[in-house]
């Protein structure tokens, strides 16, 4: 967690979508290294490889964070906030249900690579659907899924 924090900043130095971006590729840059450590039984890759992922991870949550939060009032941060726990623990609680469940089936090596490929899917989601909130002739995000009134058109 500790690079997490500390990718938190360099994220900050980027738009939202290219912070999102840079992130997960970082993260899968990250990942990639972790699956290899396993595989190898390298420790010291490990510990690189986890901290370049986790620095990865922090880059690409706080640009998403600060996307989703753009433009909108202090009293709907609460609802986007739990939104993200929700999203967030539920997309690692479903997969280590999961991953724990095979354990008894597939090597460590194997379980990495299901992450491995869980990682490739979401940075492949990422860098093609990151986007910037787009601001309005008043200043305010909009969103192009909506109307005029900001009612999502269906």
């Amino acid at each position: 967690m500790t690079p997490s924090v500390l990718g938190a900043p360099i994220g900050g130095r980027f738009t939202s979508a290219v912070a999102q971006r840079v992130g997960m590729v970082t993260f899968l840059a990250g990942m990639i290294g972790i699956i290899a450590a396993i595989s190898a039984g390298t420790l010291g890759l490990f510990i690189i490889a986890t901290i370049v992922a986790g620095a990865g991870q922090g880059i690409a949550i706080s640009a998403a964070t600060r996307g989703l939060l753009h433009g909108s009032a202090l009293a709907d941060r609460a609802p986007i906030f739990s939104a993200i726990y929700l999203l967030s623990y539920s997309g690692a609680a479903f997969p280590s249900l999961i991953s724990g469940r095979l354990s008894n089936t597939f090597s460590l090596p194997q379980i990495a690579l299901g992450y491995g490929g869980l990682a490739v899917v979401a940075t492949l989601f990422t860098v093609l659907g990151a986007r910037n909130p787009h601001p309005d002739a008043t200043g305010n995000s909009t969103d192009h899924n909506s109307n005029a009134n900001g009612s999502p058109i269906r």
